[in-house]
């Protein structure tokens, strides 16, 4: 079973608002609709936009199933999401709320600079700390994992697409985060 997951575009960052279970066959089947729509955005690596509703397919590893997200302006979102996804106008209304999505952004807020504080305590290592305490710190799954997951990312064919796509500084940059991620994982490997 598949998520349809939306997001909604609040400086800079998108928030989820709202996930729901689908089949996977009706959902590819609903994005693919919601892409023909002619309302809809086709995000081509410009800056979000502060109320954009993004919405994607995915699966329980929250991997994407289908190659196109569907996204439209505010103003959109609310037909295009009762008509190419079936919600309720109330689910709608309470989703896209400005009240709603403002308490969402500031618990993801909190979540992700509670998620960094955590990463800066397990990667600061002591110099008068054992070398096997440290190098326990340095592995720990949640600092591994981050760096496993960035690591398959660039690696995605959906990102060198749109990173083909951006200008050259961009991907210059993406490369040495990539070569940089390399650099963490044998560093690692060889403690």
């Amino acid at each position: 079973m598949a998520l349809l997951v939306m997001q909604v575009a609040v400086s800079g960052e998108l928030v989820e608002v709202f996930e729901m279970p689908v089949d996977d066959v009706d959902g590819h089947r609903m994005l693919a609709a919601a892409n023909e729509d002619e309302r809809v955005i086709h995000p081509s690596g410009q800056a979000l936009e502060d109320g954009e509703v993004w919405i994607d397919l995915i699966d329980g590893d929250g991997e994407t199933l289908f190659d196109h997200v569907a996204c439209f302006h505010r103003a959109d979102a609310f037909d295009a999401l009762q008509i190419h996804f079936g919600m309720n106008v109330d689910v709608v209304r309470d989703c896209l709320s400005k009240s709603n999505i403002a308490s969402l952004y500031a618990r993801h807020r909190l979540a992700v600079q509670a998620y960094f504080r955590k990463i800066d305590r397990l990667v600061d290592c002591s110099p008068v700390g054992s070398r096997q305490s440290n190098r326990r710190r340095i592995g720990d799954a949640s600092v591994m994992d981050l760096v496993v997951e960035l690591r398959r990312r660039l690696d995605g064919v959906a990102t060198q697409l749109a990173l083909s796509e951006l200008p050259s500084p961009v991907q210059a940059a993406a490369q040495q985060l990539k070569e940089s991620i390399e650099s963490y994982v044998g560093a690692v490997q060889r403690l």
